[in-house]
């Protein structure tokens, strides 16, 4: 099919991330038909004001700047838009701006897969920085998880904020201590639900990671914007994933597409204290989790 791909890199703060992101697209991009969407989520820093000058003259780049922090799902939406609306691009690649396009066949295999499957949503291979592969979140929990989920993050949110937080840590020391004396393998409530095997073999139907997502002609004709807005961070893939399901949309992990992902900078570039992070993290956790429940009640995206 071909056409034009564009790029949205959502920046927050972490400014060398997005230039090296920004970067391994123009070194490796096997297409002219390409352009790079820059969104500022209204960095602190200033940062957004550097890149649009950094920028001002390429006529591949453009940066938008926001007038407030949108979070992820709906900064991300404001590039999404941007790249549909001014830009009639066949393909929309949401990028984390701590990700590197390492391939120079990144455009053919994307346009190769939606010959093969028209896929809704597409995901690459996930390289990270110590060089292990991410695992595959092969299939979404039922809601039932998710209400405990947010049973969990409830408590861990009061922790925070009563400042408890040195009790919990002292409780988890205790439990580290113990699970070693008995070599008991602590194991995560997700784990059920991801998997490291046959991440060389394509998969369909399955959540794909947030941090690099191809858009497709098919899902473009669907939704105006990218993810579901009503969150402002976490659980943005398992929202895409119930989007797609509904709407009959294919997501596929074809390891043929491949980025290294550095991990979380822009959220590591946030200056507060470690009980205010967590606070925030189980607070938009809570939300997001809210939605999720509500959409997966309700069958609606």
């Amino acid at each position: 099919m071909s056409g034009r791909i564009g790029f949205v890199i959502l920046h927050y703060n972490a400014i060398r991330e997005t230039i090296d992101c920004v970067n391994s697209i123009l070194n490796n991009i096997d297409t002219d038909n390409y352009f790079i969407i820059i969104v500022d989520n209204k960095s602190p820093n200033c940062t957004g004001e550097t890149l649009k000058e950094k920028y001002n003259r390429s006529e591949k780049i453009k940066v938008i700047l926001n007038e407030e922090n949108l979070g992820f799902a709906c900064g991300n939406n404001v590039g999404y838009q941007y790249a549909v609306q001014e830009l009639e691009c066949s393909f929309i690649c949401i990028l984390n701006n701590d990700t590197l396009v390492i391939q120079n066949d990144f455009f053919a295999v994307i346009n190769e897969e939606y010959k093969r499957s028209h896929f809704g949503v597409m995901g690459p291979m996930i390289v990270l920085k110590d060089g292990k592969i991410n695992r595959l979140y092969y299939t979404l929990p039922d809601v039932e998880f998710f209400k405990r989920e947010k049973e969990i993050m409830r408590k861990e949110y009061y922790i925070a904020k009563r400042h408890l937080r040195i009790v919990n840590f002292l409780f988890n020391i205790a439990k580290s201590i113990f699970y070693k004396m008995f070599r008991l393998k602590e194991c995560s409530r997700f784990d059920a639900y991801f998997t490291s095997k046959a991440l060389n073999s394509r998969h369909e139907d399955v959540v794909l990671h947030g941090c690099c997502l191809v858009f497709s002609p098919v899902y473009i004709e669907s939704y105006q914007e990218a993810f579901n807005p009503k969150t402002f961070l976490y659980k943005e893939e398992e929202l895409l994933y119930l989007r797609c399901k509904n709407r009959g949309l294919k997501t596929i992990y074809n390891p043929d597409l491949f980025i290294k992902h550095l991990e979380d900078a822009s959220t590591n570039s946030i200056l507060e204290n470690s009980r205010v992070k967590r606070i925030r993290w189980a607070k938009n956790q809570i939300d997001s989790l809210n939605v999720v429940i509500e959409e997966m009640k309700n069958g609606k995206n």
